[in-house]
Parts: C-alpha cells; structure tokens; sequence
C-alpha cells in the first residue's frame, strides 16, 4: 500500500461528499496539486504567452524547498501532483525536488515537458523515481513544422519514446506512460493522425490535444474555430482512429463538465513564488483574467483553500451562482473562438 493510502481515500470520499452536498466551504482537502517547479524556458515558441506576458510583473522565479515544506500537509491528502507551469520543468533542480516531495507522500505525478532538456539517462531517473506520465510537447512531426513550432528534432523525440519503452522493459517497470501534448490549430490539424502513428508504433500510450490560445492579435488567426467543420472532423476521425491504434484521445472539452469547472473543486495551484491561484489557466500577474487568492508563506493552507474567491467560484458551480468575468471566457470552460483569444499585450 502507497504512503498515506488510508488518508487520501478518506479525503476523496469527503470531497464527494462536499460536492454532493453542494457546500462552499469545503471539509476536504484537494485532490489534485498544480505545482510549478519554475517559470524559466530553455525555449521560445512563438505561440507561448511568454513571449507577450508582462515580463516585469513575472519575473523569472525557481520552486523553492520552503515553499514544498508548507505544502506537506496538503501533499498528505493529494492523490495527484502536476509539476506544470509556465517553464521547462526540467530546467529547474526544483523539478526533482518536487518530484521527490510527492513520492514521499505517496502521490501521483505527472508533467509535460518540451523535450529540450529530456536526456536518455534523465528517462531512467524518471523511471527510478517512479513517475507515472511523461509527456513531450509535440505539435507535429513534420521535422520542419515541429524545429518551428518547438524549437525540437523528431528525432529526438523519437529516440526518447524507444528508450522509454526498452528502459521500462529491462527494469520491469510499468511507468512512466508517454504522452503527447499537442496544441492544435489552422496549421497543423493535418498533423494529427501522422502523431498519432507516430505515438502508436512507440507505444505511447496518450494524445492530449487542446486549442491555441491566441494571447496576442498575431495569432487569432491561426485558431482552428476559423475552420469549424475541418476541425470537428479532424477530432471525430482522431478519436475513432485511436481507439483502433490503442492509443487513448483525449479531446478538448472531453474532461469538463458544461457548467462545471473542476479546479476550484479539486485543484490547488501554486506558482514557483509560492503564490496560490484557483486555475491553472489564470496565473500571470498584471492580466485582467487572473486573480491569485495566497501565499503558502504567510497563509495557512486551509485557510487559502476555503478563502472568499474559492468559496464564490464553488457557489457559482455548484448553486449556478453568477459567473466572475474570467470564467465565462476561460478557454477551459467555453468551447467557442471567443474563449480563446486572450490579449496579454
């Protein structure tokens, strides 16, 4: 039995029981941690909103190991950890602290990374660490496309995926599971089945596809919700291909209940500064969309978790109470262009 199985199964079973119940307050702790280990990139995708960010009020910042101690006692409960931010995790030695952290308590991991800094060996560590899911950021396999889009070879990636499925056979382990994360627009909607090949023959287990957000004018063109009946279509012939290849296709939308965001629900996100937000879609300082809500330095968790801004997005799900502004254009929550063009600059 994982550490501190007794006491993550109670705490699921009371988070039930609050939604249920439909309180605003909640009894339980969350699920899910969002963690991020740093927001430095060793990239420049032209479609990151790093590149149109306020970079003054996001000044470059590494998880730090106080900020993870004043987290243990909601790594106690949490069934799962994404070390996801707005930065290469793996440039940060954050990053394996965190993962060691979440090992301690027992818990799930699970992050996305670019590749760039993604080594054979480092495969291994994962793999002795026990991760459970490694996904690479690939919007295409086209060597040109994806050098442009990700600053990445195929190649690599390639050699990635095979080491991972040979290095799991030899230590007889079953994780980490590869993934692929893929953003998808006008561009590369013709990508999506050759990624899907790509995933099949090196046993990659996952596709995740979401939309672009357009954080700059430059790029609200490129949304695929200009071509609505190709991108419908795209999806609806991924999906029926993936299950014919093995390989599990989760679409956008796929996971979110219409009229009910999950993060204020399960989710605790904190930046790399120890700042806690309740999505994981609002988290850049000086935009009109976010709204942090603590800080795990001066904050008592539970206070953080229970405080006015938790309580109203949780009294505007569960009770259809009014919507604040960012949620209604959240590009997690509305499936529609509109939701997706989000100016930073």
């Amino acid at each position: 039995m994982k550490p501190y199985a007794l006491r993550k199964a109670f705490n699921r079973r009371l988070q039930a029981v609050d939604i249920a119940l439909r309180r605003v307050r909640f009894r339980s702790s969350p699920t899910q941690l969002v963690i991020e280990p740093t927001n430095r990139c060793n990239a420049c995708c032209p479609i990151c909103a790093r590149n149109f960010w306020d970079q003054r009020a996001n000044p470059p910042a590494d998880l730090e190991a106080d900020t993870l101690n004043a987290l243990d006692r909601f790594f106690l409960a949490a069934d799962t950890v994404f070390a996801f931010g707005h930065g290469e995790p793996l440039v940060s030695a954050s990053f394996w602290l965190l993962v060691e952290k979440a090992k301690q308590f027992g818990c799930r991991v699970e992050f996305t990374s670019n590749g760039l800094a993604l080594s054979e060996s480092i495969v291994d560590r994962l793999i002795d660490h026990g991760v459970e899911i490694m996904n690479l950021s690939l919007d295409a396999v086209e060597p040109g496309a994806l050098r442009a889009r990700r600053g990445l070879e195929v190649a690599h990636a390639e050699r990635l995926f095979a080491h991972l499925a040979a290095s799991k056979v030899e230590h007889g382990a079953a994780f980490p599971e590869g993934g692929i994360a893929v953003t998808v627009d006008r561009d590369n909607l013709a990508e999506l089945p050759h990624l899907l090949a790509f995933a099949a023959d090196l046993h990659v287990k996952s596709l995740l596809v979401s939309h672009l957000v357009a954080w700059d004018p430059s790029l609200h063109t490129r949304s695929a919700y200009h071509e609505p009946e190709a991108m419908r279509r795209a999806f609806a012939e991924l999906k029926e291909a993936g299950e014919r290849a093995g390989v599990t296709v989760v679409l956008p939308f796929e996971a979110v209940v219409r009229g009910r965001c999950p993060h204020p629900l399960h989710m605790f996100v904190v930046r790399a500064t120890g700042e806690v937000w309740p999505c994981c879609n609002a988290v850049f300082r000086n935009d009109r969309y976010s709204f942090p809500v603590g800080n795990v330095h001066n904050q008592s968790l539970e206070s953080i978790w229970n405080s006015k801004p938790y309580q109203a997005l949780r009294r505007a799900f569960l009770r259809r109470g009014p919507l604040p502004e960012h949620c209604r254009i959240c590009p997690l929550y509305a499936d529609e262009l509109a939701s997706h063009l989000r100016q930073l600059s």
